[in-house]
């Protein structure tokens, strides 16, 4: 496991395979929170700031993990940003075509992950409001220069120096990481054991990759503390001389920590009371809230309460019931009550994702139970649902950037005289998003021809919304809005409007004319928006 990995470009296809081969998997996390900062922190800047990449060169990126048994899984991402329990990525093929990337964050800092192939990344901290230049040449340095943040020589450096001092380092790092694809390429690398797992019935799947995936911390441990020590003595060279600043320093060295921690709470090296001790000590120290911290709560989760769950199943996958692991660690005492209040921000994430409509519920128990302000106001800016305030009666009620809310009867009504293609989408849905760039093409080329596109979100939340319509630019204050209470829509329920990306076009007089018209990446759209502008 410990050898070079053979690395090729494959598709999202061959990982969807994969997820239908094992019925078991961890959810995607999108959770965010602000860790309690020491008290020599300064307090933060909450105004929203955007960090720019602009990419140079041709892109090249080994995505994929090549396996003895041929059986290829794509990586999605080439970029990824971390904003304490916030993560958004960027998919290579989105940035190798626009060459650019943009995140919004109101922390003074964020976490940059730059993918160099399968297992092996770099973490840079960035700035808000920085200006990054990056490059897909392997030869050269992967951030060519920046603006707008101060740095030290070799803040955005530090894990290229590592890796050469160390030859290794990025590889052992990355399977630390994400110990669950580690744990899936035993599988991929012996034919039989992929055809016992499969064999495998409801639960099992999910406990067999359970057991293998603590065997992965145990077999990863001893590297894991190497790197940890070898990276400390690169660290302490490099802030000794003034190359690297105090905040870099202290990510790095949080990071290296954390990795082992994380192994080590999965192998069992740490009983339970071990386990929360090093978490508390962690946890006050902590300068930046970190994936690799939120990776330890994670594992500690799994390993000393969700294990007393009873096991579940939502979308094909087989786990340990969030739900009951939300209320075992509510009246856990082993953790913290700082601590267990970030537990279970990382808890509601995971009820969120698999059985959204019973957030709400599970929101009210959170802030009933935790004391830190800030975490209950992330949670409820994350997984409040939108209030349907407007009382006049529709078919469809709309919320728009300023909030305010509308029916699709008025904003129809406000478009009469003109085409309308109207893009039902969401940011969790990757199909909506490759559409996406057609859409905008059309709302581009037919802009002075009598014709407007306008987006509706089915996101459940303002939050999520506003960001990927941001990132998207798609935040048009007069053409895109978020459906409210789309459960209860005559519209959504009329038209069958029950999976995405949906498209329709509706005409001069204001009437739908085609409930499913064809994808704006279809050329047939353009001969039928061609024709309805004409008459």
């Amino acid at each position: 496991m410990t050898k070079i990995l053979a690395l090729s470009l494959s598709g999202l296809s061959s990982l969807l395979a994969l997820t239908l081969l094992l019925s078991c998997g961890k959810p995607s996390s999108q959770d965010k929170t602000t860790a309690e900062a020491p008290p020599e922190s300064t307090p933060q800047n909450t105004e929203p700031g955007v960090v720019h990449i602009q990419f140079v060169d041709k892109p090249v990126f080994n995505s994929a993990l090549n396996t003895k048994t041929k059986r290829n899984t794509g990586r999605l991402e080439y970029v990824v940003f971390y904003d304490g329990f916030e993560r958004e990525g960027y998919w290579f093929d989105e940035i190798a075509k626009n060459k650019a990337a943009a995140y919004t964050t109101s922390s003074d800092r964020a976490i940059l992950r730059r993918y160099l192939s399968y297992f092996e990344f770099q973490d840079f901290l960035v700035h808000k409001g920085d200006s990054l230049v990056m490059s897909f040449d392997p030869a050269k340095p992967v951030v060519i220069k920046h603006a707008a943040g101060t740095y030290a020589p070799h803040d955005l450096n530090v894990e290229a120096i590592i890796n050469q001092k160390y030859p290794g380092a990025y590889l052992t790092a990355g399977m630390a990481d994400d110990t669950r694809m580690t744990a899936f390429k035993y599988f991929f690398d012996d034919p039989k054991e992929s055809e016992r797992q499969s064999a495998r019935k409801g639960y099992e799947k999910g406990l067999y990759l359970e057991t293998l995936e603590n065997q992965m911390g145990s077999d990863l441990l001893p590297s894991a503390n190497d790197l940890k020590r070898n990276s400390q003595q690169v660290l302490d060279s490099l802030h000794a001389h003034k190359h690297i600043s105090d905040d870099v320093y202290r990510f790095y060295q949080q990071k290296y920590a954390h990795l082992p921690l994380k192994l080590a709470i999965m192998s069992g090296s740490m009983d339970s009371t071990q386990a929360a001790r090093a978490l508390t000590g962690s946890f006050k120290n902590l300068r930046f809230q970190d994936t690799y911290f939120n990776q330890c709560l994670d594992h500690f989760e799994k390993k000393y309460i969700t294990s007393r769950a009873q096991w579940t199943v939502a979308n094909h996958y087989y786990f340990r019931d969030p739900k009951e692991s939300f209320s075992l660690a509510q009246h856990s005492s082993l953790l913290s009550p700082a601590v267990k209040d970030q537990l279970l921000f990382l808890s509601l994430g995971k009820i969120d994702n698999f059985f959204p409509d019973e957030t709400d519920t599970y929101l009210k128990a959170f802030v009933n139970s935790v004391t830190d302000a800030r975490l209950i106001q992330q949670a409820q800016a994350k997984y409040e649902r939108d209030k349907l305030l407007n009382t006049t009666p529709s078919d469809l009620h709309l919320m728009a950037f300023n909030r305010e809310q509308f029916t699709i009867e008025e904003v129809l009504e406000q478009k009469k005289g003109k085409v309308v293609y109207l893009d039902f989408w969401a940011s969790w849905c990757a199909p909506c998003i490759e559409e996406m760039k057609y859409s905008k093409s059309i709302l581009q080329d037919y802009e002075h021809k009598n014709l407007e596109v306008v987006f509706f979100s089915l996101d459940d939340n303002y939050m999520k919304w506003s960001k990927a319509a941001e990132r998207l630019e798609i935040n048009l204050t007069e053409n895109s809005f978020k459906i409210l209470k789309p459960e209860g829509s005559k519209f959504i329920q009329e038209h069958k409007l029950g999976s995405i990306p949906r498209y329709m076009v509706v005409g001069k007089d204001g009437k739908i004319i085609n409930a499913n018209a064809p994808r704006p990446s279809d050329p047939k759209i353009r001969k039928v928006l061609d024709a309805l502008v004409a008459e």
